[in-house]
């Protein structure tokens, strides 16, 4: 287990849930505030899937693979508000991004972990 791996991808992880919940104000459908309740979950969901993602090294995929799986796995759950709204675009948004983030958080860290890997003295 890398600590500064769990540590890289948890923090992109709270930084994209900040961004996509501060997204959907903007991105809402006029005349629809979105609750607080699920922006709140929104910046868990995308929280604790940077984190798992950083415990995820062991899966035997590519960092982008593995991290586009994830990514839509924690997704998932999020889609379900807006496609009971009936909101098909909002749910898909909501996966294609957090695919996105998953593909960015595993890449990131995978990249930082190995370049201080490799630049360790012999």
């Amino acid at each position: 287990m890398q600590k500064k791996r769990i540590l890289i991808t948890t923090t992109i992880g709270i930084i994209t849930g900040l961004y996509c919940a501060g997204s959907l104000l903007f991105m809402a459908p006029p005349g629809i505030t979105p609750e607080v309740w699920f922006m709140v979950t929104i910046v868990f969901s995308r929280s604790l899937q940077g984190f798992v993602i950083g415990f995820a090294e062991g899966i035997p995929l590519g960092p982008l693979a593995r991290g586009a799986g994830l990514g839509a796995l924690f997704s998932l759950q999020l889609c379900i508000v807006p496609l009971s709204a009936h909101n098909y675009l909002g749910a898909g948004l909501l996966l294609v991004a957090g695919i996105i983030y998953g593909m960015l958080e595993d890449g990131i860290a995978t990249w930082a972990v190995n370049r201080d890997v490799s630049q360790e003295p012999a």
